[in-house]
């Protein structure tokens, strides 16, 4: 690297991989017409996973197919598919192809429709909430073989559409592509989706399965589908010879950074993408790019779709060559080949850092991939250990079913659609609904369970799959509803002062209630931006496991929290320094059930109660750090609070639990191992945001202390610690 104002922290080459193919075409056992379909597609071999899936799938066994982007996991369950339907060709909907975004099921239906319609008589249709009645109308009357949408839509049309329940009668096939996506709390709507989907069916029906790798294929999939799955794994690799590069910038902002990598790009004829976590980084990059002369588009939510396909269809045709992006291009939809990726920031995971960099290389091309690091502790970990980086394992995907939130809202939807016998429920859904009679939601009569008005209200308020939390909804002063979030993150960004960003727009919060938050639009580039002073109080509930870890007590636990907001840090961007810290007129507070892990520290005697509090405030920021990379979470993923006397919760951030507490738990020993690494290897005076500074900091970062997080840790990690139980005691941090 020749540039002065960055340095290139590591370069690993990832060789080409040939895929092993398997029979000819012609040895397949399958329809002459499939054979003849493959060839007009100049398919003359599949891989070998594509042939073991076509096997499996023909047997009529539940599959799943891991592989990576472009790899034709698509056609490893379309050509079984073909086969089957060619047998009852005129028999209804026979197969449900499910994607996780209304525009991925969109860009996949050009493919499948492709596909089939070199078969006599085989259709595809979409069916979401972009449908207009009258296509919707004729799906009714004159079904397609082959019906593809999106969990939300299946979620509503079994509670409130007839006509697609009466579509369901002669379903054969459930196919959920891209299931990676189903994490934490998304993934436990969709796993009770599918059991609910399953029950309309009516039938026993075959399950399939389509991820990038994963390192629980077998577990995840069956959690989702409620059934055994036979796994398929395809090698790892791409065509093409490409380039990891990790760069550090120096003396200037990650946004020159990016800048400046995209224009040598450009200036190369390399065919970019640049990866953006938020709305407003893509905002600046490409107000950046226009004042330095680059041509590039912008792609992320908020625009209309008929905007974001046009601008695919551009950078596809190779008519446009550089596109800011944020994750809305994660997903698989068909932007062709790429010669470079730019990622802004290492990606919450190391999935979707696999997944963010699967299009670059596959026509057989060198491409290159650059990860900016940053001044945080992540980045700061991965610039000691760059390897360790490209040795990860891809994560495990985190779904624990035994969510109360989620299981309420199923468990009511069930009962509209069809009463059921409390015979069909497990131990933990039985408690459930007994809390929903409680209510008054629900009726049980002779064992069968039927829903009453007051929890038809309830779960049409809570029509979304998506989270968990109660929605606030964003109005203006005039009363035109602008967007929604969802509680407790709607606390924190909403609260009356708080500077809330909506589709580039900076707006002011004026009023702040349950149910909504009340707005006035700011000037264009108003340059300050708002963070939360908050605290939170746990309530322990139910004790779920115990465990020592390292001469230290670890509990795992039902929780209750009380988030209480009391003021707000005013910050000048792009700068983020501190203009004033205001304290609001009284509290703001929301109540939640959720789980985590209580772990108990040893208190250090010779200090007093603030030098404790600001070790053990240390320690919880270092663990939640840590947890992102053995776990591969994002930040947001996990909440945490300590107190004085060595207490520290760590929690999952979602009403009912994610599940990834629990793996936290599990490997704890390790965790604590990298949160040392954090503290001790930062050259900073006592505390700084490369390690145990938080941007989601309620205390605006104070009451923090790196060297005495460091002799805690280093006590706990490298001396023998006797497990002292005792009171918590002191104020809360978070």
């Amino acid at each position: 690297s020749k540039d002065a104002y960055h340095r290139v922290v590591h370069v690993e080459i990832e060789e080409p991989v040939e895929f092993q193919y398997g029979k000819p075409v012609d040895e397949l056992d399958v329809k002459e017409e499939v054979k003849a379909a493959l060839k007009r597609r100049q398919i003359n071999r599949l891989y070998m996973f594509q042939e073991e899936a076509t096997r499996l799938i023909l047997n009529d066994e539940n599959v799943f197919i891991s592989a990576g982007t472009g790899t034709g996991k698509t056609e490893a369950f379309l050509i079984p598919l073909a086969e089957k339907i060619l047998d009852e060709p005129y028999t209804g909907v026979q197969a449900l192809l499910i994607y996780p975004t209304k525009a991925l099921a969109r860009d996949q239906f050009k493919r499948v429709n492709e596909f089939f319609s070199m078969f006599f008589g085989i259709r595809a249709a979409v069916y979401d909430g972009d449908v207009p009645d009258k296509d919707r109308r004729q799906i009714y009357s004159f079904p397609p073989q082959i019906l593809i949408t999106n969990p939300d839509m299946i979620h509503v049309s079994l509670i409130y559409s007839h006509e697609f329940r009466r579509l369901l009668s002669n379903v054969k096939f459930i196919v959920l592509d891209d299931m990676h996506v189903y994490s934490g709390v998304f993934g436990i709507h969709v796993a009770y989706v599918v059991r609910r989907l399953k029950r309309a069916i009516g039938h026993p029906v075959q399950c399939i399965g389509t991820s990038a790798t994963l390192e629980n294929p077998e577990d995840f999939a069956s959690k989702i589908f409620g059934e055994s799955v036979k796994v398929i794994e395809a090698p790892r690799g791409r065509k093409g010879r490409l380039i990891h590069i990790l760069v550090k910038p120096i003396e200037r902002s990650k946004r020159m950074e990016a800048i400046s990598l995209l224009r040598t790009c450009l200036n190369n004829n390399l065919k970019t993408l640049v990866f953006v976590d938020s709305h407003r980084t893509a905002e600046l990059l490409k107000y950046m790019a226009d004042r330095y002369g680059l041509r590039v588009k912008l792609h992320r939510a908020g625009f209309k779709p008929e905007v974001r396909r046009k601008i695919e269809s551009e950078f596809k045709s190779g008519k446009l060559k550089a596109v800011i992006a944020t994750p809305t291009l994660e997903l698989g939809i068909d932007i062709g080949d790429l010669d470079a990726i730019i990622l802004y920031s290492i990606p919450p995971t190391f999935s979707k850092y696999v997944q963010r960099t699967g299009r670059a290389g596959r026509r057989g091309q060198t491409a290159y991939i650059f990860t900016i690091l940053g001044e945080d502790p992540i980045s700061s970990y991965y610039e000691r250990h760059p390897q360790e980086f490209f040795r990860q394992s891809v994560d495990p995907v985190f779904i624990d079913l035994k969510n109360e939130e989620i299981a309420k809202i199923h468990l009511l939807a069930m009962a509209l659609e069809n009463p059921f016998s409390i015979n069909d429920l497990s131990d933990f859904e039985y408690k459930v609904l007994k809390s929903l009679e409680k209510k008054g939601f629900v009726r049980i009569v002779n064992n069968f369970v039927s829903i009453q008005p007051k929890g038809s209200r309830f779960l049409k308020s809570r029509m979304g799959i998506r989270g968990i939390g109660d929605v606030v909804r964003i109005i203006t002063k005039t009363g035109k509803v602008i967007g929604f979030r969802e509680m407790p993150m709607a606390l924190k960004e909403l609260h009356p002062g708080a500077v809330y960003l909506h589709g580039g727009t900076p707006y002011l919060s004026i009023r702040f209630e349950k149910k909504k938050a009340v707005v006035t639009m700011l000037p264009k580039g108003y340059d300050f931006v708002t963070f939360p002073l908050y605290y939170t109080m746990p309530e322990e509930l139910k004790l779920l496991e115990q465990t020592i870890v390292k001469g230290i007590s670890v509990k795992y636990l039902n929780l209750a929290l009380n988030d209480v907001v009391y003021g707000y840090v005013v910050k000048r961007f792009p700068s983020m320094e501190i203009v004033e810290e205001k304290m609001l007129d009284r509290e703001y507070s929301y109540s939640f059930k959720t789980k985590g892990i209580l772990v108990n520290f040893p208190v250090q005697h010779e200090w007093n109660e603030l030098e404790n509090a600001e070790a053990f405030h240390a320690v919880e920021h270092a663990i939640i750090s840590a947890a992102q990379i053995v776990l591969g979470v994002a930040a947001t993923d996990l909440g945490g609070v300590s107190f004085p006397s060595g207490h520290i919760y760590i929690y999952d951030s979602y009403p009912g639990g994610s599940g990834v507490s629990k793996a936290l738990m599990k490997k704890l020993d390790q965790i604590l191992w990298k949160a040392f690494d954090i503290v001790s290897n930062c050259n900073c005076v006592d505390g700084c945001p490369k390690c145990i500074f938080s941007p989601y900091c309620g205390n605006n970062n104070k009451v923090l202390s790196r060297n005495k997080a460091n002799k805690v840790l280093k006590e706990v990690l490298l001396k023998k610690v006797k497990v002292v139980e005792k009171r918590r005691s002191g104020k809360p941090l978070v």
